[in-house]
């Protein structure tokens, strides 16, 4: 997988809210124009944030590979259970956005609330498990040079 590939959801989330601006900017209070593309702006830059988060989440849940930096990666059920638990936060907060949109203050609130918890409990999860992170490409890989023969 690619940096393309693996950074396309950024601009699917973004791309979307963008394509969307028309009723963003209708929902919004009556601002400036500079003031509602600054926050058309902002809700493209959260819902990118989610699409990655989302993509990972399912990277974890599905494939049990959770990326850690340094070439290394969460694997097994670590990753399965923090790939669920980002996948249902990212979904738990969207649902939480459209309770708060109908002024259903304690359902979001309640809803949220789980979304946090699920955040929570996914970064413990990949915090704990950092140190039994694997190397991607075996012990050899930082030796070897491009053009040198594998052993």
């Amino acid at each position: 997988m690619g940096r393309c590939t693996y950074y396309s959801p950024l601009a699917i989330g973004a791309l979307l809210v963008l394509a969307l601006n028309e009723p963003l900017r209708a929902a919004l209070p009556p601002m400036t124009a500079a003031q509602t593309w600054l926050v058309v702006a902002g809700i493209a830059v959260i819902a990118a944030l989610q699409c990655q988060v989302l993509m990972m989440g399912a990277q974890g849940a599905f494939a049990q590979v959770w990326p850690v930096p340094w070439g290394r990666s969460i694997r097994g059920r670590a990753a399965a259970a923090g790939g669920w638990l980002l996948m249902g936060w990212v979904g738990l907060s969207a649902v939480s956005a459209l309770l708060a949109t109908e002024s259903l203050f304690i359902g979001a609130q309640l809803v949220g609330s789980a979304s946090v918890v699920a955040l929570a409990a996914a970064v413990l999860i990949y915090i704990w498990n950092i140190p039994a992170a694997v190397p991607d490409f075996g012990s050899d890989f930082p030796r070897r040079g491009p053009t040198e023969p594998r052993p």
